[in-house]
């Protein structure tokens, strides 16, 4: 690559979506079909190349609830995370609405992931089984193999195989290569299939009731301990959530919960987070 004074300019977009899925599987056998189990998501900015903001939702299995052993160690997610998980139709309306919230539903950007896996295969098979409607902007993607195979000395940090990490990692290495005066482009696009409307994650009406297992990140706080990831929860407006003990008799006494932490002495809270916690 050759270094420009200004390579940001050159980008024919305004942000970039980078995502990662992770995936139910095995070592001895081929999983079919396979399941996304994490949702992750990372926006770059195509002017600065600054990582803005970190989505995450772990995913609820159907096709094989059970995480095998080898899964687990693969990837270091456990049981009772996709166990409390959403929905895929569920995890792609939350995404849908925080890329709306942050203002990007009517700018351009192109999603970027790692290969043609997620948005061909993975995610395009798992919709067209489970009948679920996804945002057209899956149908087409940037492949980040393709400039990544010419550039050297990019260091992967954090776990391998964890959706978020990956997807930070992968936001890095395109502000590197902006940096470097590589021009992105479309790499791959899917024909849009047929309209469907059986749970369609963008004209559900149970989406509030959802609302509770929603979870998202910052990018300062990517740890895989349990303590820290609590004490840093964000609503899904963006805003860090408030975390408080339940005191009220019962069986939920003495557990915590997060809120949203955008609060009015009158109103209360703005938005409807609620996200409980294992005291």
């Amino acid at each position: 690559f050759q270094d420009f004074p200004n390579p940001f300019l050159l980008q024919g977009f305004e942000y970039y979506v980078v995502i990662d899925f992770e995936a139910t599987c095995d070592k001895e056998r081929n999983l079919h079909p396979q399941g996304i189990i994490e949702f992750p998501s990372v926006v770059v900015s195509g002017v600065t190349g600054d990582i803005i903001a970190c989505f995450q939702t772990y995913v609820r299995p159907t096709f094989d609830p059970l995480l095998t052993d080898f899964c687990k160690e693969l990837t270091g997610i456990q049981q009772h995370q996709v166990d409390n998980g959403v929905t895929l139709g569920e995890a792609l309306y939350f995404h849908d609405k925080w890329l709306l919230q942050m203002g990007l539903s009517n700018t351009n950007f192109s999603v970027v992931a790692w290969s043609d896996w997620d948005c061909q295969v993975m995610l395009e098979s798992e919709c067209r089984i489970k009948k679920i409607q996804k945002p057209a902007y899956f149908n087409r993607w940037i492949n980040l193999r393709v400039p990544i195979s010419k550039a050297v000395e990019l260091v992967w940090h954090g776990r391998a195989h964890w959706g978020l990490d990956d997807s930070i990692n992968m936001a890095r290495f395109l502000a590197v290569i902006m940096q470097r005066g590589f021009k992105f482009s479309i790499t791959k696009s899917l024909t849009p299939p047929q309209a469907i409307t059986q749970d369609s994650p963008i004209t559900s009406n149970r989406h509030h009731q959802f609302l509770v297992l929603q979870r998202m990140c910052t990018f300062q706080h990517t740890s895989r301990n349990p303590a820290e990831v609590e004490e840093f929860r964000c609503c899904f407006c963006g805003a860090k959530s408030f975390k408080k003990i339940i005191r009220k008799p019962g069986p939920k006494c003495g557990s915590f919960f997060f809120g949203c932490g955008n609060l009015t002495p009158n109103k209360g809270a703005s938005c409807n987070y609620f996200h409980s916690a294992t005291a």
